[in-house]
């Protein structure tokens, strides 16, 4: 299922280094930490329903760990978050189809201007596991590790009224996007340049496999329990690409929003319901139509990406 090669990628090795050298520099430092671990089930079954039904069974691992080190004295901050999950489901008409995968790293340093203002850089990581395909087709790869990733680099301010809240403007923020596969790259995929053809459909140059893009960065992350046993997480982040190579792009904003929203039963036994949106120019999403009762893609477009996963199971805290 998982495809293990990719660990003699290289650069993938040196990013997932540098990052995670943040979390293990020195024990000495006084670090304030908390983490999460959750495996979610859903199930469908049908016996006999007269009004039709699908027998279903969906599992998802999810992992969350948080690190920070707040240090008063020196008005330093430093936040190091590492967010992982992978899942499937299974049904009667096919075996295996993946409903869950990412992964996602980051480090933020911030130092104190004034009042509850941080001069802050962060740095982000993002990929996923295993092969994507556009689903019924499980034929043709869309997606897999590193291709595409993302490391997103921001340099600005930082507004911390609390703990729980921060809203941060980069006006310096660069991202590199990879798609290290090379037919994903010959096709333009996740907008980097695409393969140019002769006359005779044969590659006369190959697809880049890297892209760059400078730009304006806004993040905002808040946390907060409505009521008691009931926490909301959630994240949103905007980016403007000043350099965006089709010029009509540069109006746009990128959109990566994700919340997620814990039901606590007990220690041990969670409801939770997680929500992704994505909104990016530069990722064509294939269109359909219904022609002859055939559902029949007609092209590709941007379009607002939507995810949500709800479901009950074991959950366990740690620090």
């Amino acid at each position: 299922m998982f495809n293990f090669k990719f660990l003699k990628e290289t650069k993938m090795k040196k990013i997932i280094l540098f990052l995670f050298l943040f979390a293990n520099i020195s024990y000495a430092m006084n670090w304030q930490s908390n983490g999460n671990i959750s495996a979610l089930l859903n199930e469908m079954l049908f016996s006999h329903w007269a009004k039709g039904g699908e027998n279903q069974l969906s599992i998802i691992t999810l992992f969350n760990y948080q690190l920070r080190y707040d240090s008063p004295d020196t008005n330093f901050i430093w936040e190091n978050i590492a967010s992982m999950g992978y899942g499937f489901q299974t049904s009667e008409n096919y075996s295996f189809r993946k409903n869950e995968d990412k992964i996602e790293l980051s480090t933020k340093m911030g130092y104190k201007a004034f009042n509850q203002y941080y001069y802050s850089f962060n740095l982000i990581f993002r990929t996923q596991f295993d092969k994507g395909y556009q689903y019924p087709n499980d034929k043709d790869v869309v997606s897999k590790f590193f291709a595409p990733a993302y490391l997103i680099a921001n340099l600005g301010f930082d507004y911390k009224p609390r703990n729980d809240l921060s809203i941060t403007l980069s006006p310096l923020s660069g991202r590199a996007t990879f798609v290290e596969d090379e037919q994903l790259a010959n096709k333009g995929a996740f907008g980097v340049t695409p393969a140019k053809y002769d006359t005779n459909g044969v590659i006369i140059q190959k697809g880049s496999r890297i892209r760059f893009d400078f730009g304006i960065g806004t993040s905002i992350n808040y946390a907060f329990e409505p009521m008691e046993n009931i926490k909301v997480q959630t994240k949103l982040d905007l980016f403007n690409n000043y350099t965006d190579p089709d010029i009509g792009n540069r109006k746009n904003i990128d959109i990566n929003s994700e919340t997620s929203i814990f039901f606590k039963v007990n220690d041990y036994i969670s409801a939770n319901l997680f929500m992704h949106f994505i909104y990016d120019q530069n990722i064509p999403i294939p269109l359909f139509k219904d022609i002859d009762g055939k559902k029949t893609q007609v092209g590709t477009g941007p379009r607002l990406q939507i995810k949500q996963n709800l479901g009950i199971g074991f959950s366990y805290a740690f620090k």
